[in-house]
């Protein structure tokens, strides 16, 4: 376990070094020095990153160049675009898995640390909410679930969900410059269709969680057409919305790093602040919704345990903890 951690540090060093001199040549000798091995292993070490699909050009009497930075999700490429402390930094990577949310309560379950992170190229039962399968073809967008141990309440989990979409919100507001907007309790919405979901899972023992899964499955490079027909009028991707694709290793580092900074003011008790932005994103608040019960109102607010407040038509006030809400108008 110790000789694969210090073979994916010492590859994340390799790639780090090229995209930092990203369309230059770097000396094999300088790169040498720089990750700590010779010449020769250094050269092995290439050629096992450029194996997985990294795009290295070896020059002969001058050195490496990376003119592209490929979309891949693999650790040496993922870990070196990181800029978190600890978020996303116990990296699991899958080609294809049933499903991350299980791996990462399996994990979470034998004592991983926080932050473990889990990603997958691709998902064959991809979880959404209320039993719901998630869309997850290979090679196209984020499915990953993130393990993290708060100290909080069984009815402060909520806040862990508010954090997850006002990250994630502020990820494609902020660096990819796309009007994305939170839809109680759990999606992200562009241009009025869903673009991700977020699922919170649970293991709790007595009256506070031992640890929590955050899922998550953002459409990054899905193409016009791609979805299947029942949600293709209702299911949107970040390169439908942009008109280009993108590299999906880069928004989850930025994800993970916006993350992990709302998690530690959130451990701080800096709860308002948080629910401030999330009101400030939303999609659903002051809009006409449906519940699932058939009854009808304006969606006024939410309750500091993130329930939502309708006003019905009939003029009732209802806090709605769960359950699908649609939106009208």
């Amino acid at each position: 376990m110790k000789a694969e951690s210090g073979r994916i540090q010492r590859d994340t060093t390799i790639v780090t070094t090229l995209i930092r001199h990203l369309g230059e040549t770097v000396s094999g000798e300088a790169m040498a020095r720089e990750v700590g091995m010779s010449r020769v292993a250094l050269h092995k070490r290439i050629d096992v990153l450029k194996s997985q699909g990294i795009p290295i050009k070896s020059i002969p009497r001058r050195g490496y160049t990376l003119e592209e930075i490929p979309d891949l999700l693999i650790p040496p490429l993922f870990l070196a675009l990181l800029k978190s402390q600890e978020i996303g930094r116990n990296y699991h990577f899958l080609e294809q898995t049933d499903s991350t949310n299980r791996v990462a309560r399996e994990l979470g379950r034998e004592g991983a640390p926080e932050g473990t992170l889990v990603v997958a190229e691709s998902q064959t039962r991809g979880k959404g909410r209320q039993g719901r399968s998630w869309f997850s073809p290979r090679g196209e967008n984020l499915y990953l679930s993130l393990v993290l141990r708060p100290s909080i309440s069984l009815l402060e989990i909520s806040h862990i969900t508010f954090l997850a979409s006002v990250a994630l919100t502020q990820v494609i507001r902020e660096r990819i410059s796309l009007e994305a907007l939170i839809k109680w309790p759990n999606d992200i919405y562009i241009r009025g269709k869903k673009v991700a979901g977020i699922l919170v899972e649970m293991e709790s023992q007595g009256t506070k969680p031992q640890f929590l899964v955050v899922g998550v499955g953002l459409n990054v490079n899905t193409p016009p057409g791609g979805f299947p027909p029942e949600i293709s009028t209702r299911a949107t991707s970040l390169m439908i919305e942009r008109s280009k694709p993108l590299l999906r290793a880069q928004i989850l580092a930025w994800f993970m790093e916006t993350l992990e900074r709302w998690y530690q003011d959130l451990k701080k008790g800096h709860k308002e602040e948080l629910l401030r932005y999330w009101r400030q994103y939303n999609y659903t608040l002051g809009r006409r919704v449906h519940l699932e019960d058939g009854r009808e109102g304006w969606a006024v607010g939410i309750t500091p345990q993130g329930a939502l407040l309708v006003r019905t038509l009939g003029g009732s006030l209802l806090s709605v903890g769960a359950g699908d809400v649609e939106v009208v108008e």
